[in-house]
């Protein structure tokens, strides 16, 4: 049996002064997550107060792949802040149409996978 894969999503907080890692289940969310890459690329995650132009604080970086054994490591070894360093997100993702209002922030990446 083939191990699932997970894609890491990033979230950099200059507010909290942490970064944390979202592994986002791969398998069956190709597409949607394609779509959410786009979405990053394009710039549609600005908060009310975020200025145009500067560095976002996401990124999803689709060629960052990894099986669900190496993720689960990296969760139990996940340093804590204000959030675990490392999370693992199972489900499916339904990707929106924007991001607009930083829907992202602080783990709102997970309000977008639905339980398998």
């Amino acid at each position: 049996m083939n191990e699932a894969m997970f894609v890491r999503f990033h979230e950099e907080c200059d507010w909290e002064g942490e970064s944390w890692d979202f592994w986002l289940q791969l398998d069956g969310n190709e597409e949607e997550l394609a779509n959410l890459a786009v979405l990053l690329r394009n710039g549609e995650v600005l908060a009310e107060d975020d200025d145009e132009g500067e560095d976002s604080a996401y990124s999803l970086n689709m060629e960052a792949v990894e099986p669900e054994s190496v993720v689960d490591k990296l969760v139990q070894y996940a340093e804590r802040g204000y959030y675990q360093a490392h999370t693992k997100v199972t489900g499916e993702f339904v990707c929106p149409d924007t991001l607009a209002g930083d829907r992202l922030y602080k783990g709102g990446i997970k309000k977008f996978f639905r339980p398998a």
